[in-house]
């Protein structure tokens, strides 16, 4: 049985910050959430300098995290179903063994604080977040109220499921709820020149030398965030009529297979980068591209992060949250809408939310970025 550590009293703010020697944050989110919890996560280290703050994260944003130099401690939450987009499904005896000793080890950490970085989704995300909560058994607790959904944290920041501002304005919030100076927005996304010379290896030996005009295509994501494989591949032989470029597809290696599908619709070649590239890499060639064209996902958070040119295709995502145009200016985004749109689904079978955007007008677009 766990018993809660000593500590300071739950519910009581710190207002000390030198009193304050252990924070845990909890992101479960994908790229884009953690990069957009990077300005938050900065003013907390400026407002708890001497505190040892970790992260809990899932394992697909363990390389980024580990990243920051902000951030003492990354540990990787492995109990989270990518298919739900939901932590702790139903778990088999020997994954319960491994949480019951994370569990056990977060709580012997004795965090003087517990903060939570995402949105509440569900009512049933909510219960299982509160008994996190409740068996880390930190000093005070932190997050987002998302319709009432945050009733046991100990400080608030409410919002609405579909929100009204950007998501990293909903962890500043957070931020400056304890305290912290939010006057700094810098997402500091920082590419190594080794990163840098890795990529340009990898380019070369696909064909690519020197300044030619290299365009980013990421069809993937969520399945239901995919715009339709046939319209990326009607945009790209457009482009390939219109300019001397070179066509690179980035994505995990779960969508190896759609980008061979993908290939098989084009007249031009085509290099598949799935799979091939770590996250840091994968930054470094965005940055590297003269135009990025995605879906709503994670690598559209990084090239608007890196200011790269951005055509970014949003169906049923929360464009207010998530909008790139908040933190870029190079960014064009494609977004119709429908009666159904925003929602929660992972897969859908008529993606109405992308019947109104055309490949004619993609490719116009991607044309003027260019």
């Amino acid at each position: 049985m766990l018993h809660r550590p000593a500590g300071p009293p739950a519910g009581k703010p710190l207002h000390n910050p030198a009193m304050t020697k252990r924070i845990l944050v909890i992101n479960l989110g994908g790229m884009g959430d953690i990069l957009l919890s990077v300005p938050a996560l900065r003013a907390l280290r400026r407002r708890y300098p001497g505190a040892r703050i970790s992260l809990l994260a899932v394992p697909r944003t363990v390389e980024l995290a580990g990243e920051f130099d902000f951030i003492d401690e990354v540990i990787s939450f492995e109990f989270y179903d990518e298919g739900s987009r939901g932590f702790m499904p139903a778990l088999n005896a020997r994954k319960l063994r491994s949480l019951y000793r994370l569990l056990r080890g977060l709580r012997m950490q004795r965090f003087d604080m517990a903060l939570n970085m995402r949105t509440l989704v569900s009512w049933a995300g909510a219960v299982k977040m509160a008994l996190l909560f409740r068996v880390i058994g930190a000093g005070h607790s932190a997050g987002r109220d998302t319709e009432g959904r945050g009733f046991f944290f100990d400080t608030r920041i409410r919002e609405t499921g579909a929100g009204q501002k950007h998501e990293m304005e909903y962890d500043l919030d957070l931020a400056s709820a304890l305290g912290a100076d939010i006057s700094e927005r810098d997402m500091g996304l920082r590419i190594h020149d080794k990163d840098m010379a890795g990529i340009s290896r990898i380019l070369k030996d696909s064909g690519i030398y020197g300044d030619e005009i290299i365009i980013g295509v990421n069809p993937g994501g969520m399945h239901s965030h995919r715009w339709p494989l046939k319209n990326f591949a009607l945009v790209m032989n457009m482009l390939a009529g219109r300019l001397n470029c070179r066509f690179v597809v980035t994505g995990g290696a779960l969508e190896r297979e759609l980008a061979g599908r993908l290939e098989k619709m084009l007249d031009t070649r085509l290099i598949d980068l799935t799979g091939r590239t770590t996250i840091r890499e994968l930054a470094a060639l965005i940055k590297r591209c003269n135009l990025y064209i995605t879906n709503d996902t994670g690598p559209m958070h990084i090239a608007a992060a890196l200011e790269t040119p951005l055509i970014a295709i949003f169906g049923p995502g929360y464009l207010t949250r998530f909008d790139p145009r908040r933190i870029s200016g190079r960014a064009v985004v494609f977004h119709k809408g429908a009666e159904c749109a925003p929602c929660n689904k992972t897969v859908c079978d008529s993606l109405r939310c992308f019947e109104g955007i055309s490949p004619e007008e993609v490719a116009d677009a991607s044309l003027r970025l260019l």
